[in-house]
């Protein structure tokens, strides 16, 4: 398509995201275009897009006017038949090279000449993606133990499958004996070998921490909020007015410890690409971004193809990772696994839905608006609109005085078919919001669920056949053309209308809510 429109293709083939934003900056080319599917199977692949030495992805009304002439194209007629006017390089040995330089370069590694991230056993999880060979070639120059790469088949296509961070979502520790986990490889792994673990998403621009704990054999989880405090503490104290940015997805209390450290905290919409705008609009104040789900973003330095010296900022799973083995050197297992204390965070998943529904104003909009009020418990109840995401339902529930106590909001995903509910507080306030999460989950479940969509037929006709027990997978009425793997990962892992035991998959409680809903 590039070279149709008359531009040179710099082809880097099978890489990590921030590879392709990093060469970009590196060779001055006017975009950086990424195809893949994150952290979701393989079958949801789109384009990621870079503009800029920042680098930016485009924006939702970029987004919006882009797609709207995409559609107004007719493939056959208006791309098809033009001939290849530009021409096309390959470039992916010089852009490895490009990639693997930027992560030997202490002023972005944050380790010292000849020091090393520490000697513990270490599992690299490349989730049979992108970071596959890479990320482990790279933390074998940096690091001083021995380290194992998983899930390093990029050819098998089993992306994200039992790999990766996706599984991990909202896990605080792990047990031996956690059914969920019996197929994760990074987590076998771990029990294995003890020490600690690197775990990429497919395209390798998130990364979360696992850390064995020989004591109590359980596997500790750190998500992009513990690890960007980690690496928040390690850059402290800084200037007067320096940023950490986190979304509204984060827990609370991760700014909060920011604060403490001498940061401004600033709370963003969710995704990466509003705390790199915040990068880019304030440069010389920006600290540390985060998200929870593991995107990290900190100040990177690389010198270009031009022989510039220019400051970068991107999601970088591989960064992350290191910085974090770095900043926790020499501190307790206890201080490594609870950087703060943490607060209470839930998200209540609804898949395949009809997003529309969600927008501002709309019917949905304010009757879950009204219902929200009408549960909350918790203290007076304030909209709040977020002006990068318009159609986010976001209330902020607030203490005696003034402050914030906690935190709801609805938002549609912008990566996958569902709308999730997300609440965010206190410890102590944990029952309070849980059930003020449960009600709005069966609020969007009757009002949002797209009824005519081949995968909620095939959710309602396997939470039929749950009704008299545990049933094992194979043995599920799973309709010709639905992927029964996929599927019931979303059932379980994702809305929790299912549960995986060792007799099979059995209805939970939240299921019965939502076969309600769809009956």
């Amino acid at each position: 398509g590039g070279r149709k429109a008359g531009a040179t293709a710099v082809v880097v083939g099978v890489a990590p995201t921030p590879a392709v934003a990093l060469n970009h900056v590196w060779r001055g080319t006017g975009a950086g275009l990424m195809v893949t599917a994150s952290h979701n199977f393989r079958d949801q692949n789109g384009l990621k897009i870079f503009r800029g030495t920042v680098p930016l992805k485009l924006f939702p009304d970029d987004d919006r006017a882009l797609t709207d002439r995409v559609l107004a194209l007719d493939y056959a007629a208006d791309v098809a038949p033009l001939d290849l006017k530009g021409a096309e390089i390959a470039a992916r040995d010089e852009a490895m090279d490009v990639f693997s330089r930027f992560h030997l370069d202490p002023r972005n590694s944050w380790l010292p000449p000849g020091e090393t991230t520490g000697e513990f056993p270490l599992v690299v999880d490349a989730a049979n993606g992108a970071m596959s060979g890479i990320a482990a070639e790279v933390l074998r120059a940096l690091h001083g133990g021995e380290v194992t790469e998983v899930n390093a088949d990029v050819a098998s296509g089993d992306v994200n499958r039992d790999s990766g961070v996706a599984d991990l979502e909202g896990v605080v520790e792990i047990k031996r004996d956690d059914e969920r986990f019996k197929r994760h490889r990074a987590v076998i792994e771990l029990f294995l070998r003890g020490g600690c673990a690197a775990v990429f998403d497919g395209d390798g621009d998130r990364f979360y921490r696992l850390d064995h704990d020989a004591e109590s054999d359980t596997i500790h989880v750190l998500s992009g909020d513990e690890t960007a405090v980690h690496q928040a503490a390690h850059l402290a104290p800084p200037r007067p007015g320096t940023l950490y940015i986190n979304t509204v997805e984060s827990d609370l209390n991760a700014a909060r410890a920011a604060a403490d450290l001498g940061y401004t905290p600033l709370l963003t919409g969710v995704g990466d690409k509003w705390v790199l705008q915040q990068a880019a609009s304030d440069p010389a104040n920006y600290g540390i971004g985060s998200e929870e789900t593991g995107h990290n973003i900190s100040r990177g330095m690389m010198t270009t193809k031009a022989g510039d010296e220019c400051e970068v900022f991107l999601g970088n799973g591989l960064k992350s990772a290191i910085n974090t083995f770095v900043a926790t050197r020499g501190k307790s297992a206890e201080d490594i696994r609870r950087p703060f204390t943490p607060g209470f965070k839930r998200t209540f998943y609804v898949y395949y839905t009809n997003k529309q529904l969600l927008a501002p104003l709309s019917e949905v909009f304010t009757g879950l608006e009204a219902l929200l009020r009408e549960t909350c418990t918790l203290g007076p109840v304030e909209l709040r609109l977020r002006p990068e995401e318009p159609d986010m339902l976001y209330l902020a529930v607030l203490d005696a005085d003034g402050g914030q106590r906690a935190g709801v909001f609805a938002r549609n995903s912008g990566t996958e078919e569902k709308t999730g509910i997300n609440v965010r507080g206190r410890i102590e306030d944990a029952a309070a919001l849980t059930a003020i999460g449960e009600a709005a989950w069966g609020y969007l479940a009757v009002h949002m669920k797209d009824r005519e969509h081949a995968m909620t037929k095939a959710e309602l006709a396997v939470l039929q056949a749950t009704g008299d027990g545990p049933r094992a997978a194979d043995d599920l009425p799973v309709p010709e053309g639905v992927n029964r793997e996929r599927l019931l990962l979303e059932l379980s892992t994702k809305e929790k209308v299912l549960a995986a035991t060792a007799d099979g998959y059995e209805r939970t409680a939240m299921g019965d809510t939502m076969l309600e809903a769809l009956s």
